[in-house]
């Protein structure tokens, strides 16, 4: 170690030395306090040992320099008295001591000071190349974090992109749409797709689990989704006529069965609900697998269709029912996930489908755009602000 002695009496100051010296230390020796703040200034130290009564600047006074000094590490003191009273120790700690040596002392008491300040200097000087390693290590995990970050807002953006851009403007309906994912990256998909003059396409989809993978999922099967043109389009097919044929409801389902197989290794899979809207009979066709269909609001008053089994992909040759809705002007359809009715308050009790469905019969009187905010707002305030632990997505329709 580098140790400074702060000593005005020589003779013990020479012994001092002489000690450290054969204990294989390097000495740097100062007479009185204003010389030993003098070189210390000038060179870093792991210990100072010194004299408490000096003419000047005391022992107890260049411990308090020495502590209000920015020390690139931690120096250990060690305070020289013949002062032993409870006082005197309470007053030597105070200014920054951390041992005390009472003169006259003993040459092995000294050396084992030593050795026990050798070994806490050790102690931080490990510490202290630990907390930097872990310092550098923090950085570069913040730098990788903030890539990420980068990255997956970029892919959000990019995710956001196969969302309606804007939402049709129809004679025959109004659209409007909520989608708020609980991550940068979302499981949810919807979309509403003119299909011809007459016909629209709506559908909502949810994919298990959350981030990356259900994301890579959920764009995959929106570009699926809203492909129109071409031999692979799975809304509408070209007859021998060269003419398009809308799919059907329960065709579009039984396509995505066969395309998106459930895999065993990455356990995902997706609920959807598909439909096609007649704009001219005022009537919705769709089909649910594993998915709710269509909340209904009709003369003020809404009505739920549940979910039909199974999800897409768990059966090969599963077989899809379609419903119809006949609607009339001013009846409103409404499409969700269920990350909806299922966020829970603080004592666990879920929003539910049931309330879901009076929110949006109690703003019937309200603007679309309006009534999805209604029940956004609704269902945050039975979280208590507590952020949402699944996707919300909304898609609501007015029948005109």
């Amino acid at each position: 170690m580098k140790i400074l002695v702060v000593e005005d009496e020589r003779v013990t100051r020479t012994r001092i030395v002489s000690y450290l010296k054969e204990w294989g230390h390097h000495v740097v020796e100062a007479s009185d306090g204003s010389s030993a703040w003098t070189v210390f200034q000038d060179y870093h130290f792991d210990m100072v040992i010194t004299d408490w009564l000096m003419p000047g600047m005391d022992g107890t006074e260049i411990l308090k320099k020495i502590r209000g000094s920015e020390l690139v590490s931690y120096l250990y003191a060690i305070l020289l008295t013949s002062r032993s009273e409870k006082s005197d120790v309470v007053a030597g700690m105070e200014s920054g001591a951390d041992d005390f040596i009472c003169k006259p002392f003993d040459k092995d008491e000294l050396r084992v000071r030593v050795q026990a300040a050798q070994r806490i200097v050790e102690l931080e000087a490990a510490l202290a190349e630990k907390n930097k390693h872990l310092a550098e290590a923090n950085e570069v995990l913040r730098a990788a974090n903030t890539r990420m970050k980068e990255s997956l807002l970029a892919a959000a953006k990019i995710q956001r992109s196969f969302l309606p851009e804007r939402v049709p403007d129809s004679p025959g309906a109004e659209f409007a749409w909520v989608y708020e994912p609980c991550d940068e990256l979302g499981g949810d998909t919807l979309n509403v797709v003119p299909l011809d003059d007459s016909h629209v396409g709506i559908y909502i989809c949810d994919v298990s689990g959350h981030g990356v993978p259900a994301a890579l999922l959920s764009v995959h099967l929106s570009r699926f989704m809203t492909r129109l043109d071409g031999a692979r389009s799975v809304l509408r097919k070209k007859n021998g006529g060269g003419e398009y044929e809308i799919t059907s409801p329960t065709d579009v389902a039984a396509e995505l069965n066969r395309h998106f197989v459930f895999n065993n290794s990455s356990t995902q899979y997706f609920t959807a609900t598909y439909g096609v809207l007649d704009l001219e009979k005022r009537e919705f066709r769709f089909t649910s697998a594993g998915h709710p269909g269509p909340l209904v609001i009709s003369g003020g008053k809404g009505s739920l269709h549940k979910a039909r089994p199974p999800a897409v992909g768990f059966l090969p040759d599963a077989e899809f029912q379609e419903e119809t809705v006949s609607c009339k002007a001013g009846d409103r359809l409404y499409f969700y996930t269920d990350g909806i009715f299922e966020v829970a308050d603080r004592n666990g009790e879920e929003f539910g489908q049931q309330r879901l469905c009076d929110v949006l019969a109690n703003a019937a009187d309200q603007p679309l755009d309006e009534s999805l905010r209604c029940i956004v707002r609704a269902v945050k305030a039975w979280a208590e602000g507590e952020p949402f632990a699944d996707d919300v997505s909304l898609i609501g329709v007015e029948v005109r």
